[in-house]
């Protein structure tokens, strides 16, 4: 026989479930709105980064796409895709700049 302190608990624990279920999509456009501010900040101090982070996602994007499309990825081979993931990743922002 289930006690009347079991059936409390588990309601307890469904309401407060059901109200991390409902504040999910506000807690989700608080860290957005922050990620978006931060990387304003970012932009606003040095605007290179920015457009660094977006040749780097770019280019691994076209990569993953290399390694996920199978016969252009055997031509390739498994070193060549890990060699452009690596030059890719470790360039950072000032790597062939004209100042």
């Amino acid at each position: 026989m289930v006690s009347p302190n079991m059936n409390q608990e588990k309601a307890c624990v469904l309401v407060r479930v059901w109200e991390q279920i409902k504040a999910f999509p506000k807690v989700l456009m608080k860290k957005v709105l922050c990620i978006c501010r931060l990387s304003k900040e970012i932009a606003q101090d040095d605007p290179r980064k920015v457009i660094h982070s977006l040749k780097v996602g770019l280019a691994i994007s076209l990569v993953s796409l290399f390694y996920y499309y199978q016969p252009l990825y055997e031509n390739f081979g498994l070193s060549a895709m890990w060699a452009v993931m690596t030059v890719v990743v470790v360039f950072e922002y000032t790597v062939g700049e004209f100042t």
